[in-house]
């Protein structure tokens, strides 16, 4: 009988979750047309002035459960990366302490003023630059490109298909791009890169998680020589 109960708030559990998490889908779609207004830089500038690492990345153990998932995701032949909203550099540290040489970006001045204090050990390992990604164009080509809860404040597919086009051209024939977001809604805006064929989905994680549930999706680039 017991056991019975324990399953019974199990299940009531897992109800309550997923319907905040399509809730939260629903918010999130009908907001997409302003978010972009909203998360500006301003915004972001201003939450970093009035808090040190604003989300809890340092202590957070399920942000570093899902550290730890994105980590495993990363494909050895890997080296270089792009990272897409480096915030104080929690995560970006984790990729240097694997010998990965890495290219952090972010809107907000404060955030990456933190990074570099807290990075400067790593040299020219690094390298940090304000930079916003739906307007300007990184210098370079990477092997990776990582976006984690982020593209989700940039707005809809106006905004994410001319991305992807971006990324596009900034991985090597043969590259990566591995994005992580908060499920479902994570799941439409992965799968908006797979629709002009010029990706490919290696792998694809949901995480049912009590505090918020999430996605991992790894696509590769496809090489010219792959194509008809």
């Amino acid at each position: 009988m017991k056991r019975q109960k324990m399953s019974l708030k199990m299940r009531l559990s897992v109800l309550k979750r997923r319907m905040v998490s399509y809730l939260a889908n629903l918010l999130w779609r009908a907001l997409l047309p302003f978010l972009p207004w909203f998360f500006n830089e301003a915004h972001f500038e201003g939450l970093y002035r009035r808090k040190r690492d604003p989300w809890n990345y340092t202590e957070s153990a399920y942000e570093q459960e899902k550290y730890q998932k994105t980590l495993e995701a990363i494909p050895q032949d890997v080296h270089t990366i792009l990272e897409i909203g480096t915030s104080e550099g929690v995560f970006t540290e984790l990729l240097l302490q694997r010998g990965k040489k890495v290219f952090g970006i972010d809107i907000s001045r404060t955030a990456l003023e933190r990074a570099r204090a807290r990075l400067e050990a790593y040299g020219d390992q690094v390298r940090l630059e304000k930079l916003d990604i739906v307007r300007d164009e990184p210098e370079g080509t990477f092997d990776l490109i990582l976006a984690s809860e982020v593209l989700y404040y940039l707005g809809g597919r106006n905004v994410l298909l001319p991305l992807e086009e971006k990324f596009f051209r900034h991985l090597r024939d043969g590259g990566y791009l591995l994005l992580v977001h908060f499920y479902p809604s994570g799941k439409l805006i992965h799968d908006l890169f797979l629709e002009r064929g010029r990706f490919t989905r290696l792998l694809e994680e949901v995480v049912f998680h009590p505090e918020r549930d999430y996605i991992i999706t790894l696509l590769k680039k496809i090489k010219k020589t792959d194509t008809p």
